[in-house]
């Protein structure tokens, strides 16, 4: 049973834009960053005084630390995706620590409590679901008998089509007799 699911292609996947202005921008800006640190620090080594030297220090402690930090987060910003399959089935994943995709929480669309979104630059929103009683894909399989939040960065017309499937859900389970 397992493996069917596996080998079925999700109908919606919710995960960060890669190719958004906010991308674009932002990766530019680290490399051109970069490049003008290392640039100053060239020059800085040329002159040996206890003025550059302290310079140096400082460039390297702060502005290096910083520059690793905004790097991470670039990196990592788009780090979870969520994937909704035919059978109502959603899947919630991270990002390992080699690249691969980690499945954390698997639950079903009617287990989905609540959904808030908060809208962010570049067409992006931020969707926070709650979730009842998820599945827990930690060392083994383990139903967690409480209510779990999970956030996603979107873009927002993706956001659409997921609140249109969850309303298309409740329509269904509305009209089908018990």
């Amino acid at each position: 049973m397992e493996l069917e699911c596996l080998q079925e292609k999700p109908k919606l996947v919710l995960t960060y834009p890669h190719k958004s202005n906010f991308n674009r921008i932002g990766c530019l800006s680290l490399v051109i960053f970069s490049f003008i640190v290392m640039w100053v620090l060239k020059h800085l080594m040329r002159y040996h005084t206890d003025f550059s030297d302290k310079m140096i220090m400082v460039i390297v402690l702060i502005v290096a630390s910083l520059l690793v930090w905004f790097m991470g987060y670039y990196l990592f910003i788009n780090g979870v995706k969520l994937e909704i399959y035919e059978n109502n089935v959603v899947k919630y994943y991270t990002y390992g620590s080699r690249g691969g995709s980690v499945l954390h929480f698997k639950f079903k669309l009617e287990d989905i409590e609540q959904i808030k979104t908060k809208n962010r630059p570049f067409h992006c929103l931020k969707m926070t679901v709650k979730i009842r009683n998820p599945i827990f894909y930690g060392l083994h399989e383990k139903k967690l008998h409480k209510l779990k939040k999970v956030s996603v960065i979107l873009d927002r017309k993706i956001s659409n089509c997921f609140m249109q499937e969850i309303e298309q859900f409740h329509r269904k389970q509305i009209n089908e007799p018990i």
